[in-house]
């Protein structure tokens, strides 16, 4: 639903509605969120947040460190808020940067023979001692990479064949 949201522009009034309806045909006692809000707090706890960081409508600059303080583009001379209207006395950014910092490794409760996460696997610690240092930083990237191929009309019913790759990202949150 978040996904249709933002594709196609609904509006949060719109989500709540179309969520309304889809829980009046659903049967009593069914585990979707009523409304915008409720689905967005079930989300926060994923650790998918993010860092709003104003920048120029041009994309000059981004207003952060040393620029957080700037009200206009050093560059283009654009104002980095937009007119204030009515009796608003919130200031409002042409256009904003939402940053998805990487976050470090999150440990899980590993169990005694029993693989739970892929670093609990051998080739993880093989990897870990051969390459101290890449795994000295918990940011660096590990990737698993997964391809067979197919062929969806039968072996011998055609030269053609299918491919599909799986790419994991496997030390960062889901």
């Amino acid at each position: 639903m978040f996904t249709i949201k933002s594709d196609h522009g609904l509006s949060e009034a719109g989500y709540d509605k179309f969520i309304e309806w889809a829980r009046s045909i659903l049967p009593k006692g069914n585990r979707l969120k009523e409304n915008f809000y409720a689905a967005k707090s079930m989300m926060k706890p994923l650790g998918l947040g993010y860092q709003k960081i104003d920048m120029c409508p041009n994309f000059c600059i981004l207003y952060y460190l040393e620029n957080a303080e700037m009200t206009e583009c050093m560059t283009c001379r654009h104002s980095r808020y937009k007119p204030r209207t009515g009796r608003g006395k919130t200031l409002v950014a042409y256009k904003k940067l939402r940053y998805f910092p990487i976050t470090p490794y999150q440990a899980h409760d590993a169990v005694d023979g029993v693989m739970v996460h892929p670093t609990d696997g051998e080739a993880w610690k093989l990897f870990n001692s051969v390459h101290p240092q890449f795994s000295a930083e918990s940011r660096n990237v590990r990737l698993g990479l997964c391809i067979d191929e197919f062929n969806p009309f039968g072996s011998f019913a055609a030269p053609y064949s299918c491919w599909p790759i799986i790419l994991t990202v496997y030390n960062l949150p889901p």
